[in-house]
């Protein structure tokens, strides 16, 4: 009970939305579709900022990572190919310097990614909604998951993007957050008078 309510705390005050629609799971920032290959986001306002591959064992596609942004709420979307699942998920946003927690070799350390999940059999599609007016305009998403195929095969993934510098093969994303909201305006500061 003790470590909810902690979850609960960090998770206000990091200013993250929270929806869950799979009971299975207790993780508080998480969305999760199953069973269904999704193309966009399920907003009908929300504008494609970027999208890249999700990359299985280092070189097989299993799907997309796909960033939205529909007025000051950022969405991260793993989707998942018909055959492959998606049975855990690891995301970090923030400064690209600094906010990605890794070793002081440079590898990704996502047992310390501020969100996390392990989802039920099936699933092909996860959400991670972010308060966007908390991002620094160049923003880095690391995007990992472990993935299964219907046939057995079971591997980690990383959404395309940027090696980190350790020695790994993970890669992160980068963000223009101005670039993706609607007209290039810079989100305003909601503490600003009118």
């Amino acid at each position: 009970m003790r470590l909810f309510t902690l979850s609960l705390c960090f998770l206000f005050l990091a200013a993250c939305s929270v929806e869950e629609t799979d009971t299975a799971v207790q993780e508080l920032d998480v969305q999760i579709e199953a069973g269904a290959f999704l193309a966009k986001s399920t907003s009908p306002t929300a504008t494609l900022c970027q999208s890249t591959d999700l990359i299985a064992g280092q070189n097989i596609v299993v799907g997309t990572v796909d960033v939205y942004i529909d007025g000051f709420t950022l969405s991260v979307v793993y989707n998942t190919i018909p055959g492959w699942n998606i049975d855990e998920t690891h995301m970090s946003i923030g400064n690209c310097t600094d906010d990605i927690p890794t070793t002081g070799s440079g590898n990704p350390k996502i047992g310390h990614f501020e969100y996390s999940a392990i989802h039920s059999a099936g699933t092909q599609v996860v959400t991670y909604t972010v308060d966007s007016s908390t991002l620094p305009v160049e923003t880095c998403v690391a995007t990992h998951a472990v993935v299964s195929s219907t046939s057995g095969q079971n591997e980690t993934a990383w959404g395309a993007g940027v090696p980190f510098p350790g020695r790994s093969w993970a890669t992160y994303m980068e963000l223009d957050t101005l670039a993706c909201t609607s007209g290039g305006k810079e989100p305003s500061d909601p503490n600003e008078d009118r």
